[in-house]
């Protein structure tokens, strides 16, 4: 039942030019197993259905049935879906900052530091926890993963500024200043355009029901493809503005990371800030229906559900892969238009823009060379 299936991620050569990516989606669309099922039965075969985002999932199931109607249903406290998210997001943001990325560059990744902190998140269960985790997490963006950055007084001048204080303290840093090293990474043509912050009856409204299983393998936003994730959310913060004004989409997407962690932490000490937008959203949709917006690590998931008394009648899941991985989304678009000296370059940065979109399912990447390139 889980949605296991790979991310297959076929990548057109002509020569040294990679003129075209296709993606094949093998992940299964797992909410038909919850139609005619009870509500309660659906809500705990649920957690059982995935791997990553698991909490998430479990909150936006439950809003999109209270939304509903459903029966004898209420949902948690606001502060506790925001402290379990938040909790959630720095677990995902973690792996990537201080395993993956570093990993990426051949730069040793902090395993040690990762289960240190993974190990405190997984028994946070109390505010006064929350909160010193929170301010232990904000420093850990200070003193470990961009120390070059706050040795200064002012932002960094230009690129050049930009890669020197990367390189000189914190893992994320050096992968930083690795991606820029690599080169502009914005497609030629124009980028796909960020998912805007809807509010969910906003999204009722453009969805008019339960979407379709044909719209959740591949939805849009008036009709076009949009990206969800850190870079929606952080596109304005000046640093990210920055790289994606050099043209550096891939490492404002990292930036993007690191401020959406300290978001996070931010959080876990000041649940509910009313300068923070919502982490949790939900509105009818349609009689007996109704709709739920979680923002997770990786993007915008939304549940939709149609009752028939307290049995699941239509279900339907909306998860941040299927945008960003779209046959027209941002791996598509930014995978191809662009030239590599060898295999092992175009790979680096193939895996590079994977790993800045996050999927949450395994991929591979093949390269397939045109008849006579």
């Amino acid at each position: 039942m889980r949605p296991d299936g790979k991310l297959r991620l076929r990548v057109i050569r002509d020569g040294r030019r990679i003129s075209g990516v296709r993606v094949d989606n093998a992940r299964p669309q797992v909410a038909s197993a919850l139609v005619g099922r009870s509500v309660d039965e659906a809500l705990a075969l649920i957690p059982t259905l995935f791997d990553r985002c698991v909490r998430a999932q479990g909150i936006a199931a439950t809003a999109a049935c209270v939304a509903a109607g459903a029966p004898n249903l209420v949902r948690a406290e606001a502060w506790a879906e925001e402290r379990t998210l938040a909790t959630e997001c720095v677990q995902e943001h973690l792996g990537r900052l201080m395993l993956e990325w570093p990993a990426l560059f051949g730069h040793p990744p902090r395993s040690e530091r990762f289960a240190e902190l993974d190990r405190c998140l997984a028994k946070l269960d109390d505010a006064r926890a929350a909160y010193e985790l929170g301010g232990d997490l904000l420093d850990l963006v200070v003193v470990e993963l961009l120390t070059g950055f706050f040795r200064a007084a002012r932002e960094p001048s230009g690129l050049r500024e930009f890669v020197e204080r990367a390189r000189r303290g914190g893992s994320v840093g050096a992968a930083l200043a690795d991606l820029i090293e690599m080169g502009s990474s914005t497609p030629e043509g124009e980028a796909v355009p960020l998912l805007p912050a809807l509010a969910a009856g906003a999204w009722a409204r453009e969805l008019g029901g339960v979407p379709s299983a044909a719209f959740c393998a591949a939805p849009v936003l008036f009709g076009r493809a949009h990206e969800t994730g850190v870079l929606a959310r952080h596109a304005g913060s000046m640093m990210v503005h920055n790289l994606l004004a050099h043209r550096h989409r891939i490492a404002a997407r990292l930036f993007a990371r690191v401020v959406d962690l300290s978001d996070c932490a931010s959080r876990l000490r000041h649940p509910l800030a009313s300068d923070m937008p919502v982490l949790v959203d939900a509105a009818p949709l349609g009689e007996n229906a109704g709709l739920a917006c979680v923002e997770t690590a990786r993007g915008l998931l939304m549940h939709a559900v149609r009752l028939d008394g307290d049995r699941i009648a239509e279900y339907a899941i909306i998860a941040p892969t299927e945008w960003n991985f779209h046959a027209d989304g941002p791996f598509v678009r930014e995978g191809c238009g662009w030239e590599a000296d060898s295999d092992e370059a175009a790979l680096l940065r193939l895996r590079a823009l994977a790993l800045s979109l996050d999927p949450c399912a395994d991929y591979e990447i093949a390269f397939e060379d045109l008849p006579g390139a």
